[in-house]
């Protein structure tokens, strides 16, 4: 049985249950015409060009299993106590378990006081909404307008992207077909939102498969910053399970899609950190901005087994401005991989891109960057760099940044590097009486350091040096 007949069966079966809570006629419309075409097209393999070096296969021993009601009920004492370590203080904490919204453990922490007054007008500010009652409640033409904008941005994608197989947009599609879970986080016009909001994604256990939607408004002239976290089991109970539970090398797959609409003069600080172990995590993240609009990202790819994230940034209004940095680390057989795409549209907008990888052992890491600079898009400014560090001869670095330009005064620039660790610097630190691994790993976090600090966001910093502590060992 082929990868694709065995997973989509087992969604198939899913898809037969009756659903907990009903649908409305126009979301179950959005779901059968995307599921449609994702049982038509099938999944994507190293056939088709974006996928050419990341295998799906590992899919093909997986059983689809949901999150049964209440996930969070499933997760031992330990593990609790654990999550609450993990989740920031002083920030607005929303947290999802096997991709489930968790009101329960979700809230703003209790350091966040300001003003005098504990949580200050942080939630007049912000307006969080679980997205399953979003899709059946007042707010159902809300999400319908997001909906709408994101897929008319990005029917104005360039031909290049807009006219692929339709393997490849698979996945994208199955997002919608299971679209229930996540969040709508609307931040109001002028406000600046004084805290990090902390959306943090863990596993039970009890599931194998996730999809997980998130719908991000940033109202104009506002200013956030937003965190995606997606956690192993293992990290809840130092890799200590409870007999009912399967071990943290049980294979699961979890598919999230994160929509973002930015207003004209808006700011999101948007970080993303995947340190999810043994599973199989695809993600994407879609953006569009109005005049005036800052999107700065920073993207950690730290474990998974098969990690994938696509981003597309679509720059609809002039002074928009878009940073997109990532750090990816690969061990073992890990295939990491990243697709970037920058759509500038209009003249007088910026981008920025700088994506470095360090792989050890047998690991894969895939880097595809694209640029599209429209024919009207004068005086744009883009520059795009990849720097990979190799520690192993059999660790396998696939890096493609390109540009493609319309406009005659742009001032565009791309490059890639491949390089190992240079034997000058470690002659010198090994001459100083320092190890080898740890001549190794000093040089390494050196190499690092210049994305993950970038973050100036202690919480983050130090749940990035936690993982990294064990990859550089």
């Amino acid at each position: 049985m082929t990868t694709a007949a065995s997973f989509l069966d087992s969604l198939k079966n899913r898809r037969a249950e009756p659903p907990r809570v009903a649908a409305p006629a126009w979301l179950k419309a959005i779901q059968e015409d995307a599921w449609q075409k994702a049982v038509t097209a099938g999944l994507p393999t190293t056939r088709h060009e974006s996928y050419r070096y990341t295998s799906l296969r590992p899919l093909a021993g997986l059983t689809a299993t949901f999150a049964p009601e209440s996930p969070w009920e499933f997760l031992s004492d330990e593990a609790g106590n654990r999550l609450r370590e993990l989740l920031d203080p002083a920030g607005l904490n929303l947290v999802f378990v096997d991709g489930t919204f968790v009101h329960e453990l979700s809230g703003a922490g209790p350091e966040v006081d300001l003003n005098g007054e504990k949580n200050w007008s942080l939630y007049d500010a912000v307006h969080v909404e679980d997205l399953s009652e979003a899709l059946r409640g007042p707010s159902a033409e809300v999400v319908q307008s997001i909906l709408q904008d994101i897929a008319a941005a990005r029917s104005k994608l360039p031909v290049p992207l807009a006219h692929v197989a339709p393997q490849e947009t698979t996945l994208e599609h199955l997002g919608s077909a299971f679209m229930n879970d996540g969040v709508v986080i609307h931040i109001s016009d002028n406000c600046v939102v004084p805290v990090p909001i902390r959306l943090a994604h863990v596993q039970s256990g009890r599931a194998t498969v996730g999809f997980t939607r998130h719908l991000i408004l940033g109202g104009a002239a506002s200013s956030s910053r937003i965190s995606e976290t997606y956690l192993s089991l293992g990290h809840l109970n130092n890799t200590k399970v409870t007999p009912a539970l399967p071990d943290d090398t049980t294979p699961r797959a979890c598919f999230s899609e994160t929509s973002v609409i930015l207003g004209p003069n808006s700011t999101l600080r948007h970080d993303r950190i995947l340190a999810s172990g043994a599973s199989l995590h695809f993600g994407s993240t879609n953006v569009t901005l109005a005049a005036g609009a800052k999107y700065h990202a920073l993207a950690l790819n730290l474990n998974s087994r098969i990690g994938r994230h696509d981003i597309t940034a679509m720059i609809e209004g002039e002074g928009a401005d878009v940073i997109l940095n990532g750090l990816t680390t690969a061990q073992g057989e890990q295939v990491l991989d990243t697709h970037s795409v920058i759509d500038h549209r209009v003249p007088n907008t910026t981008s920025r891109q700088l994506y470095k990888s360090i792989l050890k052992d047998k690991s894969r890491v895939v880097f595809s960057g694209k640029i599209f600079v429209r024919r009207d898009a004068q005086k744009t400014v883009a520059h795009q760099q990849s720097k990979s560090l190799l520690l192993s001869s059999d660790a396998e670095i696939d890096t493609k940044p390109q540009l493609e330009i319309e406009a005659d005064d742009v001032r565009c620039a791309h490059g890639a590097t491949v390089a190992q660790l240079n034997q000058d610097e470690m002659f010198y630190l090994r001459s100083r009486g320092i190890p080898h691994s740890k001549a190794e790993a000093m040089l390494c976090d050196a190499f690092a350091a210049e994305i993950w600090q970038s973050a100036e966001d202690p919480w983050l910093e130090s749940l990035t040096k936690n993982e990294l502590a064990g990859f550089f060992k």
